[in-house]
């Protein structure tokens, strides 16, 4: 039986579509070793630094359908997109200073699936997709890893934004159906309408979320047979990872029969809660003053339209 670290080496995938200014994920310096990276974002790249066992930086966009593409470049690069807003959409916000079009661009865009091929990249363990309004089209796009990739994490719109773009529970059911739940709603976006007195207003409409999906711990034991072992490894490793550590430790008790024992201590090690660190203790008392927090923000005109994220 090979160590935990040893059996994910080319077998362990984490791909993050917009990972403009993300950070390494905490996790033990063997797994690290083991992960291969895939970072895609067009307006600039993510800020981790670990010794991963293969790291992947693209720069050109991800679509839905492979071939050319606009690629729309806007005064704030969290509104650079290959879809155009909505008629209304931005007037209805006063989003105009975000949404000021410097530039476009075309592309030879490429699907996900292709670029994992053309890299010989084996499995798809994780996908995180922040794409501006592609994200179903994305996900869309990876049929034939749906109902094996463990985790999907994706910012879906409560009210369409983004031309072409699906109401969210369009892509929640279409996950379903691969045997996906719904495991957090990681972050809620509220915007405030363009009104006489939206300075006085604390919140606005909820717009867009980070969904959090897993694969439910039935589909999974359908969906590996033989590999069963190692999927559940690996979909306790993610939670850890995202902060998700009472639903990895309830896999980790589900599977207990199937994991390997000495993999078992090294799951059971990640699981355990910590003392918090400053991060995590900076994200509680943020957490508990965020009404204060928003009051002051929106009193001072900031802060309009992106919330204060509490971060992992």
């Amino acid at each position: 039986m090979k160590q935990l670290g040893d059996a994910l080496k080319d077998q362990f995938t984490i791909v993050n579509l917009g990972c403009i200014g993300d950070t390494d994920y905490r996790l033990p310096r063997n797994i690290v070793r083991a992960l291969t990276v895939v970072e895609v974002d067009a307006e600039g790249g993510a800020q981790t630094q670990n010794p991963y066992h293969r790291k992947i930086q693209i720069a050109a966009p991800i679509a839905g359908v492979a071939g050319q593409h606009t690629f729309i470049r806007n005064s704030f690069a969290g509104t650079c997109s290959l879809l155009r807003p909505r008629s209304g959409k931005v007037e209805a916000f006063g989003m105009g200073q975000y949404f000021q079009e410097i530039g476009t661009v075309d592309l030879a865009c490429e699907t996900l699936p292709n670029l994992l091929r053309r890299e010989k990249v084996a499995t798809l363990d994780f996908l995180k997709t922040d794409v501006e309004g592609l994200d179903s089209a994305i996900i869309r796009s990876c049929q034939d890893y749906l109902g094996k990739t463990l985790c999907v994490q994706c910012e879906l719109r409560f009210s369409p934004f983004y031309e072409s773009e699906p109401c969210f529970h369009e892509t929640v059911s279409f996950l379903a159906g691969y045997g996906y739940e719904v495991l957090d709603i990681v972050h809620i976006d509220r915007w405030k309408y363009q009104t006489p007195h939206w300075k006085w207003q604390l919140e606005g409409r909820a717009v867009w979320a980070d969904f959090l999906f897993v694969l439910s711990p039935e589909k999974l034991t359908a969906a590996f047979g033989a590999d069963l072992p190692l999927a559940a490894a690996k979909q306790i490793i993610l939670c850890c990872a995202l902060g998700k550590k009472n639903y990895g430790e309830y896999l980790l008790q589900r599977f207990d029969r199937e994991l390997p024992e000495p993999w078992k201590a090294e799951l059971r090690a990640m699981t355990r809660p910590g003392w918090p660190g400053f991060a995590r203790l900076r994200s509680s008392l943020r957490h508990f003053f965020m009404p204060v927090e928003l009051f002051l923000k929106h009193r001072i005109n900031r802060s309009r339209h992106v919330s204060v994220r509490l971060g992992r």
